[in-house]
């Protein structure tokens, strides 16, 4: 009877472990995938989709007159909590011309699986051409890959091995109005 329910207590802590230790890559991927990779021209539709998304910002909103004019020059940052622990957070920063300014877009989470996330962006972001980036530390991993249809775009990914397994997706485009 005694080992039942040490045997019991174990499964118990086993199960504990694996839910302290959840992969939030797919999360990860999907926010990606719904903020940055639709490649947005104006930060007013980064500042719709994040927010629609759970992702607060600490700064105002994105008014019409801060994306008129000859040049845009405006950084959007907001994060993602969840049952109170910050999971994630997202940048889009948008410099130059109203008409095609230079963004850059990143997406960040926490808990995410070195080993499970460069095939995840492979597979739903339609990623190729990957590209293994040397590290200082192995501990950190990078890698890019080539996307779109011939636009020459590339995504990086960046993610740590050790906890919090922090990672982060960024792509750097120009933000043509369609």
């Amino acid at each position: 009877m005694i080992r039942f329910a040490v045997a019991g207590l174990a499964m118990l802590a086993c199960a504990g472990a694996v839910a302290a230790e959840e992969d939030n890559s797919a999360l990860l991927v999907d926010l990606f995938a719904k903020i940055c990779a639709p490649k947005p021209a104006l930060p007013s539709q980064v500042e719709r989709v994040a927010t629609s998304l759970g992702f607060v910002s600490d700064g105002g909103p994105i008014t019409a007159e801060m994306e008129r004019g000859p040049k845009i020059d405006i950084l959007y940052m907001a994060k993602l909590i969840r049952r109170g622990e910050r999971i994630g957070s997202m940048s889009a920063y948008f410099a130059g011309p109203d008409d095609g300014p230079s963004v850059t877009c990143t997406v960040t989470a926490t808990g995410v699986s070195a080993d499970a996330l460069p095939g995840l962006i492979e597979k739903s972001l339609k990623a190729r051409e990957r590209a293994d980036k040397p590290s200082n530390d192995e501990n950190h991993r990078l890698a890019s890959w080539r996307v779109g249809t011939g636009s020459g775009d590339t995504l990086d990914m960046s993610v740590w091995r050790t906890s919090p397994r922090r990672a982060s997706i960024s792509i750097g485009y120009v933000g043509y109005k369609r």
